[in-house]
């Protein structure tokens, strides 16, 4: 949701609520209306809200100048509520008690019966493991949540929490654009490894720099170019590599390694589990790795959200059993 979405007027519940009217009336005069309606008396609804019973006695005049109603008259009772402090008490006393549970502390939450949905925004390396682990974990432990899972870019991820389109990510550490109102919990520290099929290659010796720079890669690109880290490393030890092609998505990998001979650098937390899942070979980089942080990251509009913060624990702690395993 963005600031162009807001506007002046505000449609709740199909009731027209207009601020710059509002804002004529001090709302503070309703809470002592109420204060008499519920005493039948300036001294009594001056001792509920800890005010003088003068201040009482003026707040009351006030609210009889905007509603142009004296609202409550003397007998021998006590203050006598007119018709039109009736209408009035009736229009507004379930507001606000709405108003009153609306601003108390939440009620605690119970993953159980919750209904929230969830927008996770996760890394495509880990999406295709870590989101069936955490879908089996909410149909035990929350079954009426519901998860939407967009797109992770650490380049982009950030304005999708700004633009409320997200409300978690699982990401690298941006390396630049964090502001006050992002929240980050580093989780881990990633390496990368080899991942390749030994039939394709035809090897089953280990992983050397000579295989390593001989054998066709494939590259994990979003801006489309086709030369990263990897390359500037072999630059410096005198060495190239070829790359066969750029993809966009990790998951695509397997399915080329299988039928072409090549070999892609992936985190090693993924490459564990495509190497499980899709019968493939894992190495040590023959060079020196490059590592990153992987980080949870929320706006702080959700940051004491109950429901979003039992969510981020849920995800934390499968993204820990996912890296021992």
């Amino acid at each position: 949701m963005t600031a162009k979405m807001f506007s002046v007027k505000l449609i709740v519940m199909k009731i027209e609520i207009n601020e710059i009217e509002l804002r004529k009336l001090d709302l503070n005069l309703l809470l002592v209306f109420s204060a008499l309606m519920r005493e039948g008396g300036v001294t009594r609804a001056a001792n509920r809200l800890y005010l003088g019973p003068s201040a009482v006695s003026m707040a009351l005049r006030r609210l009889r100048e905007e509603v142009g109603d004296p609202l409550f008259v003397k007998t021998n009772k006590g203050m006598e509520p007119t018709s039109r402090a009736h209408q009035l008490w009736d229009a507004i006393a379930p507001s606000l008690a709405a108003i009153e549970a609306a601003v108390r502390a939440p009620a605690a939450f119970d993953p159980l019966t919750s209904d929230t949905i969830i927008r996770f925004a996760a890394p495509d390396d880990l999406e295709f493991v870590l989101v069936p682990r955490l879908l089996e974990r909410m149909a035990e432990e929350a079954p009426n949540m519901r998860l939407v899972v967009r797109p992770s870019d650490f380049r982009t991820l950030l304005g999708r929490l700004d633009e409320n389109d997200a409300d978690l990510a699982l990401s690298a550490t941006p390396t630049s654009g964090i502001e006050k109102r992002h929240r980050v919990k580093v989780l881990h520290q990633e390496t990368f490894l080899v991942l390749f099929d030994r039939e394709q290659l035809g090897r089953t010796t280990k992983m050397n720099l000579d295989t390593f720079v001989d054998t066709p890669h494939l590259l994990l690109t979003i801006t489309g170019d086709l030369h990263g880290l990897t390359d500037e490393a072999l630059t410096e030890l005198g060495r190239s590599r070829q790359v066969l092609a750029g993809i966009t998505h990790f998951p695509t990998a397997p399915f080329i390694l299988k039928r072409r001979p090549s070999l892609i650098c992936v985190p090693a937390t993924a490459a564990k589990h495509f190497a499980r899942t899709y019968n493939l070979e894992i190495a040590p980089m023959p060079i020196s790795s490059p590592t990153f942080d992987v980080s949870l990251i929320w706006h702080v509009r959700v940051d004491k959200d109950p429901a979003q913060s039992w969510f981020r624990e849920l995800v934390e702690d499968e993204v820990a059993e996912m890296s021992r395993q």
